[in-house]
């Protein structure tokens, strides 16, 4: 297991204020924790913490029983006599270097010798899909090769964490779904402690098998997937991971369902809830429509489009209803066949089993 708990004083860079991390993590052997929150929050700070090349004022990390670090007054390991592979953001690859001599650095830099660095680069790059790209410079590849080679190096010093910060952030969309599939895979496949840095709440979700949420230094909510998503803690972590989240009172009707008044709304749930309550509705279950429809559906809401995000094959539609606003995800078709755009009327329909009441 990979333990790491981290106080450092940091400036946000967009503000000009200094704030504290304050965060701690543990990722057992073959489990990925994808650390997800805005930029400039402490994310890239907590890693490189763990790499060893920024020092916490406090702070203690550790691989099992192996101590890299604690202060005050205990062990601080340097970053070469850790047991981290670690692909930055922009992969750290020498240009001037062959794919395979960028490969057999990463194996030389812990101290194999000539032979036995080359031999573990060939059979990574092989390993990887990389064979015919080994005599070849990182500047002349694409963005998903370029990634792979970052990995392969990571892992030629035989590394007992894998962290990985913003691993698709440099890629265009197409490569990006490409890479995080392969990604995903390749992570079950090595079994190790990892980290993945990400501020992508869908890059989170498709690598991470716990979520860790950041903001402002400190971790907000951690979890499995199906908790942050379907029980967000607050509106910053609902607002990030992309769930609509209500607050309101809920009160059983005699029809067997719940009725929650909330910012507005009057909603109704499955759930049998009876007091304050937050309601979670996620944006793919909400369907939209230019007249009010007939159907199983009891919560039809009127309202405007307010806003839409573009995300390749979806459409994020954001519809002010009063003084709330229902975010929906629909396909890009649909929303093609429903002629969306800012302040067109439209209807927002769910289900009761699709919103979610908890108190």
């Amino acid at each position: 297991m990979l333990s790491a708990s981290v106080e450092k004083q940091l400036r946000s860079p967009g503000e000009g204020r200094d704030f504290i991390l304050d965060a701690a993590v543990e990722v057992d052997a073959g489990h990925c924790l994808a650390l997800v929150g805005p930029t400039g929050c402490g994310k890239t700070t907590l890693l490189r913490s763990i790499v060893g090349t920024v020092r916490p004022e406090r702070g203690r990390i550790a691989l099992g029983d192996d101590v890299w670090l604690e202060v005050p007054g205990g062990p601080d390991l340097a970053p070469e006599a850790r047991r981290v592979g670690y692909l930055p953001q922009d992969y750290g690859l020498f240009p001037h270097m062959t794919v395979q001599a960028n490969v057999v650095y990463g194996a030389r830099a812990r101290g194999m010798n000539r032979k036995e660095a080359s031999a573990t680069a060939s059979s990574l790059l092989s390993q990887l899909g990389l064979d015919d790209l080994a005599r070849r410079h990182p500047l002349r590849l694409s963005g998903g090769q370029r990634q792979r080679i970052g990995l392969a190096r990571a892992l030629a010093s035989r590394p007992g964490v894998l962290l990985l910060d913003e691993p698709l952030a440099a890629l265009d969309m197409q490569t990006r779904g490409q890479v995080r599939t392969f990604l995903g895979a390749f992570i079950k496949e090595v079994g190790l402690p990892t980290i993945v840095v990400t501020h992508d709440p869908v890059d989170a979700l498709t690598l991470g098998d716990q979520i860790a949420v950041m903001h402002e230094g400190r971790i907000v909510q951690a979890g499995d997937r199906y908790d942050v998503i379907h029980h967000p803690r607050d509106d910053f972590v609902a607002g990030f991971v992309g769930v609509n989240l209500f607050r309101g009172v809920a009160r059983r009707l005699p029809d067997g369902l719940t009725e929650i008044t909330a910012d507005g709304l009057t909603l109704y749930s499955s759930d049998d809830v009876t007091g304050p309550a937050l309601v979670v509705l996620q944006p793919a279950d909400i369907t939209l429509s230019k007249e009010r429809p007939e159907g199983s559906a009891v919560n039809v809401l009127a309202g405007v489009v307010d806003a839409l995000t573009y995300l390749g094959g979806t459409v994020r539609v954001d519809v002010r209803v009063g003084e709330a606003v229902v975010t929906s995800e629909v396909t890009y078709h649909s929303a093609q066949a429903l002629a969306l755009q800012t302040g067109t009327p439209v209807f927002a329909v769910f289900k009761a089993s699709s919103t979610r009441c908890t108190q």
